[in-house]
């Protein structure tokens, strides 16, 4: 679990184990719990892994910002080609969640496995 604070909201690298729900740790469930917004990636299709991990602790009143990837293994008209494709999308990413801190909110990260260890997470911070 890793947390940053900013202008009093505070963000969450919540990592979701192997994948089984059953063995989310009692910490990610709580700091999902206590979140007001819930941001996870996604492939373009819509479907995150994350977020089905994490489904059975999440509120209707949770605020979701589904980070959606711009490309996953195709190729890309970016200028910057796929590394320029990526590196706008958590330059963007980062923006919408910083909006939510500065609002004072609590994010979490969903994050497959370690949040700090080949995931997503550890782009966005």
């Amino acid at each position: 679990m890793t947390d940053i604070s900013r202008s009093g909201g505070m963000l969450y690298g919540v990592g979701l184990g192997p994948g089984d729900p059953n063995l989310m740790t009692l910490r990610a469930v709580q700091v999902i719990g206590e979140a007001d917004v819930i941001a996870y990636h996604s492939a373009r299709h819509g479907r995150s892994i994350a977020r089905s991990i994490a489904a059975a602790h999440l509120r209707p009143d949770h605020i979701e910002e589904p980070l959606v990837y711009p490309v996953t293994t195709e190729t890309t008209d970016h200028p910057g080609g796929y590394r320029g494709a990526l590196e706008e999308f958590y330059e963007k990413a980062a923006a919408r969640l910083a909006e939510h801190l500065d609002a004072g909110r609590t994010v979490a990260v969903l994050a497959e496995g370690d949040p700090m260890f080949y995931g997503s997470y550890m782009h966005m911070h």
